[in-house]
């Protein structure tokens, strides 16, 4: 379980969701980047300070993909519900529900969508004639071929994302879970969001807000802002037996696996190599999703 699993337990409530659409939406034209087929490292290696669950480190083959340039944000999504009659996003806990009469509250139409559960995620990329990107796709269109630690580097830069270190204005990252927690229930953190954060204290912002974390394809926001769902079960293990090309991740599983970190999460969750995870029908305050197809 991540360090920072703590104060997530006490932000995210998990209520029911309703049943997927019964009709698909017709092919939209959507801002998506290529990812060209080929080889790519995958995971980390202790030694860099990988996780156990992001280890051993691989060389990955994948066909060619496309991915969204941005998260979905709440005035795509309103579409989707709109166009379906599918169920807007919502929190059990009303202070952490962005959303009021089927519309996100005004002005927040290009953040990202969160209170999302992963199946909420797979109807719309459904709609959309899309899909979740595997969590091999994820981390290829984040790192690039050159095994990056962030999207735009090696180095932590907090101006390059959306996260608690962000708003913590640090250079470098907080030492403990301790420390992060702190900072959010205790510190500075807790006077940002009361001033700046939207209802339910949650500070996202428009998507795009940080170009000078684009990953090396151009995709914007693959760390922080929101973590993101991918199509995989998450299995801490998965890596010492996955498929070397064009990996789906386990057959079956409990769990889904996210990625990105959020605007919630310290520098050590925006590393392209980090995994996270959630039950499929949670919908966390600081999860949200980008769709993704084969190239053809």
């Amino acid at each position: 379980m991540r360090l920072t699993r703590l104060l997530l337990l006490t932000l995210c409530l998990f209520p029911t969701i309703g049943s997927l659409p019964s009709a698909l939406g017709a092919p939209r034209v959507d801002d998506m980047v290529f990812v060209p087929a080929g080889e790519f490292r995958m995971g980390a290696t202790e030694e860099s300070g990988g996780l156990p669950d992001e280890r051993p480190l691989r060389l990955i083959y994948l066909s060619a993909f496309r991915i969204d340039r941005q998260e979905v944000t709440n005035a795509a999504y309103q579409e989707f519900v709109e166009a379906t009659g599918y169920q807007a996003p919502a929190n059990s806990a009303p202070a952490l529900t962005l959303w009021e009469h089927n519309a996100p509250l005004p002005g927040i139409e290009q953040h990202p969508v969160v209170n999302v559960s992963w199946l909420d995620a797979v109807a719309f990329c459904r709609w959309a004639n899309k899909r979740l990107p595997t969590e091999a796709e994820w981390e290829k269109a984040a790192r690039g071929t050159d095994g990056r630690t962030y999207p735009w580097g090696n180095e932590w830069n907090f101006e390059n994302g959306n996260s608690a270190s962000y708003w913590a204005r640090r250079t470098v990252q907080f030492a403990d879970s301790t420390e992060w927690e702190a900072f959010w229930v205790k510190g500075v953190g807790a006077a940002i969001s009361k001033e700046k954060g939207l209802k339910g204290e949650i500070l996202t912002l428009p998507v795009g807000s940080f170009p000078g974390g684009a990953s090396p394809y151009g995709v914007l926001d693959m760390a922080g802002n929101a973590a993101e769902w991918v199509q995989d079960w998450y299995n801490p293990n998965d890596y010492r037996t996955a498929a070397l090309t064009n990996p789906q991740g386990p057959e079956r599983g409990a769990i889904k696996g996210m990625r990105g970190g959020s605007w919630l999460k310290p520098a050590i969750s925006l590393r392209t190599t980090d995994r996270d995870w959630g039950t499929m029908d949670s919908r966390p305050s600081g999860t949200g999703f980008r769709c993704a197809r084969d190239a053809y």
